[in-house]
């Protein structure tokens, strides 16, 4: 898995990531959305909800995962220079559930809107993380 990380919402203590596999390419050859991570940094550590779609959690196993996770918030929380100490959840829902709601003018693809939300904020974080 070659992850990449695109920051769509970043406030002065909080941030929200999609989350793209590039190794894996939709049918329009773009890197296929695996999920999302929301963070809130506190004085006390950091907190969040990592969402991996189901598809792509079944293929983790539970180790798989959690070298996943703390090598992605390895690369999100250390270097805040925030307190180490970090209290994730985690949750595998299937994408066939999702539902976007919005009170936009006009009607948007769900995956444009994203695109457009990642465009927002041109800054990405790059995160490399192989699992066999």
């Amino acid at each position: 898995m070659n992850l990449k990380l695109k920051r769509l919402v970043r406030t002065h203590s909080s941030e929200q990531y999609a989350l793209f596999d590039l190794e894996q390419l939709d049918e329009n050859g773009q890197p296929l959305t695996i999920g999302k991570l929301d963070l809130h940094y506190t004085g006390e550590g950091t907190y969040g909800t990592i969402l991996l779609w189901d598809e792509s959690s079944r293929r983790l196993e539970e180790s798989q995962r959690r070298a996943f996770i703390q090598a992605l918030l390895g690369e999100l929380v250390q270097p805040m220079g925030l307190p180490n100490e970090y209290v994730i959840e985690f949750f595998a829902p299937e994408l066939e559930s999702y539902e976007l709601f919005h009170n936009l003018d006009e009607v948007v693809d769900e995956e444009e809107l994203l695109e457009e939300l990642a465009e927002v904020d041109s800054l990405e974080t790059d995160a490399s993380v192989e699992l066999e």
